[in-house]
């Protein structure tokens, strides 16, 4: 659902991620709010635009590898020829790995940092190329609260969160005078992520699990006109969990 008042028209973003449920949540509905949209994913990108003609989106995507420079520049440039600016980033690439860090591997720790950190300074960087020369552009990183709170069996995946945080407050501060807006999104448990019975919602303190909606209406106001003098921030949609901390 889309804040009402809030509008994308004429905005073009890019939506990066490895989850397809969340990124077409995510394209559609900065679609519905006027942008187009191009997705970058390394799952299959057909289902992707299935909905963009029922509210009339221009929708694009293209099964890539994220985690790849020339790739990544390959598709920026493509949206550059098609729409001629990039207004937008979202970066959604999420893997997680629970597993003893004495047992975690150098292959399985440096998988963990491509596709988590090392994915979004490569797409913060090609797309930032383009929003510093038009002097204005809005990036929102998908996080987790795990960026700030520790997990046992998490190090890897606690480590390369907390280091999306980190680049993003920096970013904010590099680029907030080139008209540039660099904010975070900590995710909680969301019911589509969930695949099993679960009784998480005891420990939530709203006493349910998150819905694609309660992210995707934050996403659209971090990416609007509306959220102007907002730059370095992270907001923790969970429920109430981190108030926990």
């Amino acid at each position: 659902m889309v804040s009402q008042g809030v509008s994308l028209k004429g905005e073009v973003a890019i939506v990066v991620g490895n989850q397809n449920f969340r990124v077409k949540s995510l394209a559609l509905a900065l679609a519905e709010a006027g942008a187009k949209v191009a997705i970058a994913t390394p799952e299959d990108a057909k289902q992707l635009v299935e909905g963009a003609g029922r509210i009339g989106a221009e929708i694009y995507a293209q099964t890539i590898d994220i985690t790849s420079p020339e790739e990544i520049n390959n598709l920026v440039e493509q949206t550059m020829a098609q729409w001629h600016k990039v207004d937008i980033l979202v970066n959604g690439a999420n893997l997680m790995l629970i597993k003893p860090l004495s047992e975690v591997s150098q292959a399985e720790w440096r998988q963990v940092m491509d596709v988590n950190l090392t994915s979004a300074f490569l797409w913060c960087q090609a797309v930032g190329r383009q929003m510093l020369k038009q002097k204005r552009g809005k990036i929102i990183n998908i996080i987790s609260g795990l960026s700030q709170r520790g997990l046992a069996n998490g190090v890897a995946y606690c480590a390369s969160q907390g280091g999306v945080q980190q680049m993003t407050t920096a970013l904010a501060l590099e680029w907030a005078r080139e008209g540039i807006r660099v904010n975070a999104i900590g995710v909680g448990w969301f019911a589509e992520a969930i695949q099993l019975e679960s009784r998480l919602e005891r420990y939530i303190p709203l006493r349910r699990l998150g819905m694609e909606d309660d992210l995707t209406s934050l996403v659209v106001y971090l990416a609007s006109e509306a959220s102007e003098f907002i730059t370095g921030s992270s907001f923790f949609i969970d429920g109430g969990v981190m108030a926990h901390a």
